[in-house]
């Protein structure tokens, strides 16, 4: 609010308007450049309109200072700045981790990410690096660590994987769908027994990249085993996740509950 009053826009905090500038403020993973670019744009945009053209946002951060250096007057020249700095190696790493959704572990990362020029052995200590870089985030998950790109920097980390040629996009792809599924069926023999509420919490770490990994098959060439082994091995798990979300009421604070021994079917669902 402060930096768009700054620019003279007329934004008021109410009702309507609160969950958008949150919004707004979590797609630019609360950087203080990309917050003061995007409140410069609303001198020509509403904030509708700014919230629904941040999948652009390297093309419409632009225009900041004119006196300031010209890494901080667009986000992309920032962005672009940060990743200059960075040694061969751990711009690659920093490209081919774009191909996870939200988090990650370090086992996928020496899986997906360990091949050509960068051994399996070094991706620890690269990540490390872009960690201390402020580029990746790692956030303790019980016991262990995940890792995150923050989502300005996983975009511009897979614009450069794009053009890195069809290659090494095709392998990162590739690489990332053999480990969750590996993932996948590791954990489908687990999913009965005492053991099961550690494999459930895992799959639900991890579902974001298996629905990934899952939908890259459908769209390849010769795709259809690697999707019906996912099909089976996540059965049991698919089917128990509906049944959760149809059981507990949802986020539109329906007036009941599940009855006793039934589950209930929300119309606020699909």
């Amino acid at each position: 609010m402060d930096r768009a009053r700054a620019q003279g826009a007329g934004l008021r905090v109410n009702d309507e308007t609160l969950p958008v500038i949150v919004s707004v403020c979590q797609r630019l993973d609360g950087l203080p450049l990309a917050i003061e670019l995007a409140a410069a744009r609303l001198r020509s945009l509403s904030l509708n309109g700014l919230h629904d053209r941040l999948d652009q946002r390297f093309r419409l951060l632009t225009g900041g200072s004119r006196t300031a250096l010209p890494r901080q007057q667009t986000l992309r020249a920032t962005v672009d700045w940060s990743y200059s700095l960075l040694n061969g190696a751990e711009q690659s790493l920093l490209r081919r981790l774009s191909v996870f959704v939200e988090t990650f572990d370090l086992d996928a990362a020496e899986a997906v990410c360990g091949f050509g020029d960068i051994a399996v052995f070094d991706v620890a200590e690269l990540l490390g690096a872009l960690v201390d870089k402020s580029l990746v985030v790692a956030e303790p998950a019980g016991g262990t660590l995940r890792y995150r790109l923050l989502e300005t920097i996983r975009e511009f980390a897979a614009e450069r994987l794009a053009e890195a040629g069809q290659d090494e996009p095709a392998a990162v792809a590739a690489a990332h769908g053999r480990h969750y599924l590996s993932v996948a069926e590791a954990a489908a023999s687990h999913l009965k027994g005492s053991d099961q509420g550690n494999w459930y919490a895992r799959l639900d770490a991890d579902h974001a990249n298996v629905r990934r990994a899952a939908w890259y098959a459908v769209k390849i060439p010769g795709g259809t085993e690697q999707v019906l082994r996912f099909a089976v091995a996540l059965d049991r798990y698919w089917i128990a996740r509906i049944r959760d979300r149809m059981a507990w009421p949802c986020s539109r604070r329906c007036s009941s509950g599940p009855r006793p021994g039934r589950t209930r079917h929300c119309s606020a669902r699909p």
